[in-house]
């Protein structure tokens, strides 16, 4: 769609009418996607686009609460974050771009396993106040993972995907089953279980 000055000039005040009656509650992320909205619905983007663009910004978010973590000092969550966004800032160097949300759910997949072998180490070595540290830093770090599918979901979806992929010799497709279920479905799986789930159906 061509450019339309006309609209582009409406919607803009539309929008600084808006953030006006706004302002206080949004803060200055939220202002600009409000402005990114209007714009882009000026210009004609559709709405797939729009979804697409702004759900993929797990990466922003962390960035944000670390700063008002720091801000609040609520030191778990700051210690947490700071952590996760050194390792985001490795991948970033190493990809040569921003990493999606998947490639930033692995960094916190990651981090929440390794802290779980510490806090097993601290409970062994009876050491409760490290031991409660751990524990906050794997909360605040799990609260930015998508949930995972319980065990009754995980054996369908093995299911329907033996079925898609036409499989009927699991111990022969296995490789091919487990290829399917990371590249469409990992940040919804636990691991473990679906291998649990596969070793049991053998």
């Amino acid at each position: 769609m061509a450019y339309a000055p006309q609209a582009y000039m409406y919607t803009s005040s539309i929008t600084s009418a808006f953030l006006e009656t706004t302002i206080g509650i949004c803060g200055a992320i939220a202002r600009k996607i409000c402005i990114f909205i209007q714009i882009s619905y000026s210009l004609g983007v559709d709405d797939a686009f729009l979804f697409s663009f702004l759900t993929m910004m797990l990466y922003e978010q962390l960035l944000q609460d670390y700063l008002q973590a720091m801000k609040a000092k609520e030191e778990p969550k700051k210690s947490a974050l700071n952590f996760v966004l050194a390792q985001i800032k490795n991948k970033k160097i190493e990809l040569q771009r921003d990493p999606n949300d998947n490639e930033v759910i692995a960094i916190l997949k990651k981090e929440v396993k390794a802290l779980n072998e510490a806090i097993g180490f601290l409970e062994q070595a009876g050491k409760a106040e490290a031991l409660e540290e751990e524990a906050a830093k794997k909360a605040v770090l799990e609260s930015y993972l998508p949930q995972t599918l319980d065990e009754e979901n995980t054996k369908k979806l093995i299911e329907a995907t033996l079925s898609k992929l036409g499989i009927t010799e699991l111990k022969t497709g296995r490789g091919l089953l487990m290829k399917e279920l990371m590249a469409e479905h990992k940040s919804e799986l636990d691991g473990a279980l679906v291998n649990a789930i596969i070793n049991s159906m053998l």
